[in-house]
């Protein structure tokens, strides 16, 4: 699996873009919290570099830094990011993270969500995020949620 991701990163990266080739980032901030237990609060800080194929569809790379339940891990992860073609100002988005968490108790680690893109202009967007995450050895899931700004340049 991780192969297969590496190589289609790999040929989304040897594609030529016309129009979308350009900087993209985002930087979010948020909680996390065990499913089984939602009272409790955690750290939540991601980003990632994103290479666009156009202007709804990008592949790229993110880490962060998670904090559940005092136990510290930087995901690195490969990305996906897909503007749903709903809306004009607003947009929704779906993303997905597969990746490792590395750290005291490091384990492989995979997130699925979807917020909104709100555009603040030709160049940036205001981000409203949320989803599951799941960490693959502790068998434990996790619901995040985020916010933040994604530019593009």
């Amino acid at each position: 699996m991780k192969r297969l991701l590496a190589i289609l990163f790999v040929c989304a990266l040897s594609f030529s873009a016309t129009k979308a080739e350009a900087f993209t980032m985002d930087v979010q901030g948020g909680i996390v919290n065990a499913v089984s237990d939602i009272t409790s609060f955690n750290l939540n800080v991601f980003g990632h570099v994103w290479y666009p194929i156009d202007q709804m569809v990008f592949f790229g790379i993110g880490g962060g830094y998670n904090e559940l339940d005092n136990v510290g891990y930087i995901p690195v992860v490969a990305s996906a990011w897909i503007r749903l073609p709903i809306g004009g100002q607003v947009l929704p988005v779906a993303t997905g993270d597969i990746g490792y968490a590395f750290g005291d108790d490091h384990q492989m680690i995979w997130r699925a969500g979807g917020g909104f893109d709100i555009k603040n202009g030709d160049y940036s967007s205001i981000l409203l995020m949320g989803g599951y995450q799941f960490l693959e050895d502790s068998g434990r899931g996790f619901v995040y949620l985020q916010a933040g700004i994604l530019v593009e340049l």
